[in-house]
């Protein structure tokens, strides 16, 4: 079991490799690399994400009722974030996603470990699990996609 600070370091990571993209052109940054959506759309998918759940965090910390599962519309909650993003100059919204997913990991450091790893009501998940699964093996997912579309190109 991962502790909230095992959590947060796998989550921090994502804000370096975010980093590590801000030397690419508008080009490369903006070129469909998966179907249609280009490096700018995952990060910006992800930045979604991780502004929603920061509301959850905020019902955690809160001892609100908080529900552990996937946006009922998934499909729709993607386009709206890939959307959002389109409107943005790239490195503004890489700085953007930087800076949202350091909120998450500051929200996610005042969680008790108590709320960390307790089942949630009515979820096949923990917090800890939840965000494993959900953000941590999904940024993993989105950053491999990136590194081999950059080692096609470069």
């Amino acid at each position: 079991m991962a502790t909230i600070s095992d959590v947060s370091k796998d989550l921090e990571s994502m804000t370096v490799f975010i980093s590590d993209l801000i030397p690419y052109s508008d080009d490369v940054l903006s070129k469909p690399l998966v179907g249609t959506w280009s490096i700018q759309d995952l990060i910006s998918h992800i930045m979604g994400w991780d502004k929603n759940f920061i509301k959850t965090i905020n019902q955690i910390i809160n001892n609100e009722e908080a529900i552990l599962e996937e946006h009922h519309d998934v499909q729709a909650f993607n386009e709206a974030s890939v959307t959002f993003g389109r409107k943005m100059k790239s490195h503004d919204l890489l700085k953007g996603a930087i800076s949202q997913r350091k909120q998450l990991i500051l929200k996610l450091n005042l969680v008790s470990e108590s709320a960390f790893i307790r089942q949630f009501h009515n979820s096949a998940y923990t917090l800890e699990t939840f965000l494993q699964e959900m953000f941590i093996g999904h940024d993993r997912h989105h950053e491999a996609q990136i590194k081999n579309y950059l080692e096609m190109v470069s």
